[in-house]
């Protein structure tokens, strides 16, 4: 197996959506307080009281820890297209101070030809972070503590296999592993610096000292014993709650969780293998009201900067009754996606995709109601063969999309240009031998019976009819 492990050091400021220097998360223990992600160049683990002495423009933010596990689940949900199993942690270290680590997992050694290797595998999950606005340490291992090592170390050179893997590792620092300062402080009084000389330690001897635990650990480092995965598998449906800092009613204030769940959506699509047609976008105000703003797409896709755009030009087309609390966005219909969107080698789009995002984006600015796209009904008269339909997935008015008559092979020829009413001729008119019968509409009470002929005109050729019930002809319709 090899393990990719991607480590999230600002997890608790991001799973809030903090992006200002000034912002800092802080955890605490009765009334002590410290920093646990940086901010305005004051390291992490500082007591709060001495950072805001240092810098009183400094804004402390509580950790959330139910935040932070939804945002490392949803990263675990975008990693699931790259392999299986997928599993996520988060390590609460035991001394104050410290701050907590989170660590999210893919199993990739069956996943590398698909990508082209290994490097255009990592390549394309650095791409998917930049999308989530996510920061991450990578480390490849073929363990999974030996991948977070790693990555906590700032490893980013694969280790591929176990014997590669062993050396790389007794080079580590010994606190970089997740245990009590207090044994951290005994093994570097004892002169044991390095994981290497831990390695080194007779193991009888070592777990009578620190326990067999700790030996343990150190056996799963180096694969030396089988380490149990509890495996993430992305949910059936998708939801996603962003609850903004503070309340606002600036567009520009919203595009970052838009951009992010935009992204978060993708990776759940591809996870599912899977595209969504349609979906709901909630803005939270105070005393529980909500603007409900929906979407739907020409066809399923899953391309999160297509997903992000619609948002945007939908928020930027509809005034907000109030400011905003939080973001909620869930899909509503879903479908498969089309072939040419599943390509794995050629990600340029077609001229069929590049119509169908400009489509998305007039509905977007301009509503459903605005677009509509002519379609074939199952009628042979010709004032009765088309409808309007709406141009996103669906059925249009009056009946589903047929091949009418005049669209099958071998039918009689037909002009594009009909008049809104046929008009009635004087004279006869000059017609060719070609004749089509149209006998229908007995049963809607708009009974037709015509003999159709093109007749010649002067610098056009018309599309002229004979009424069986009365015998007069009338012009419907000219030729190109």
């Amino acid at each position: 197996m090899l393990w990719l492990c991607l480590h999230c050091p600002h997890l608790p400021a991001e799973a809030l959506g903090l992006r200002d220097p000034l912002d800092a998360v802080t955890d605490g223990r009765g009334a002590q307080r410290w920093l646990i992600t940086p901010g305005a160049g004051i390291a992490a683990g500082t007591a709060l009281g001495d950072a805001l002495a240092r810098q009183p423009l400094l804004r402390a933010h509580a950790r959330k820890p139910a935040a932070e596990r939804a945002a490392l689940k949803r990263l675990a949900h975008a990693l699931y297209r790259y392999g299986s199993p997928v599993s996520a942690a988060i390590e609460e270290l035991p001394e104050p101070g410290r701050a907590p680590r989170a660590f999210a997992w893919v199993e990739i050694g069956r996943s590398l030809r698909l990508f082209g290797g290994l490097d255009a595998l990592r390549d394309a999950i650095r791409a998917d972070l930049t999308a989530l606005q996510q920061s991450a340490q990578l480390g490849i291992a073929p363990t999974r503590d030996g991948a977070a090592l790693l990555a906590l170390a700032g490893q980013t050179a694969p280790a591929l296999s176990l014997t590669a893997l062993e050396p790389r590792l007794a080079e580590l620092p010994v606190w970089l592993l997740a245990w009590p300062k207090a044994q951290i402080d005994a093994l570097n009084g004892m002169g044991l610096r390095r994981l290497g000389d831990l390695f080194a330690l007779p193991r009888a001897g070592f777990a009578r000292r620190f326990g067999v635990e700790r030996l343990h650990t150190l056996d799963r480092l180096r694969g030396r014993v089988p380490d149990a995965v509890q495996a993430i598998v992305p949910p059936p449906v998708f939801r996603r709650r962003f609850a903004l800092p503070e309340e606002t009613v600036h567009l520009e204030s919203l595009l970052f969780p838009l951009r992010r769940m935009s992204y978060e959506l993708q990776g759940w699509l591809r996870a599912r293998d899977t595209g969504v047609r349609g979906l709901v976008l909630e803005c939270e105000h105070a005393h529980a009201r909500r603007t409900r703003l929906g979407l739907r797409f020409v066809c399923a896709h899953r391309d999160g900067a297509r997903l992000f755009d619609a948002l945007r030009t939908r928020l930027e087309r509809e005034a907000l009754a109030a400011p905003v609390r939080a973001l909620h966005l869930h899909a509503t219909e879903l479908g498969a996606v089309s072939g040419g969107q599943l390509a794995l080698f050629d990600g340029r789009s077609d001229a069929q995709l590049q119509w169908a995002e400009t489509v998305e984006r007039l509905l977007a600015r301009l509503g459903e109601h605005a677009l509509w796209t002519p379609a074939v009904v199952e009628d042979h008269r010709p004032e009765r063969a088309t409808a309007q339909r709406s141009p996103l997935c669906g059925t249009p008015p009056g009946g589903g999309p047929g091949t009418g008559p005049g669209a099958t092979a071998g039918a009689p020829e037909r002009p594009l240009w009909l008049l809104p009413h046929p008009v009635a001729l004087t004279q006869a008119p000059r017609v060719l031998d070609a004749v089509e019968r149209i006998e229908s509409g007995w049963w809607d009470g708009a009974d037709a019976r015509r003999d159709y002929h093109i007749a010649d005109a002067p610098h056009a050729r018309a599309w002229v009819y004979r009424d069986l019930a009365d015998g007069r002809w009338y012009l419907h319709g000219w030729f190109a």
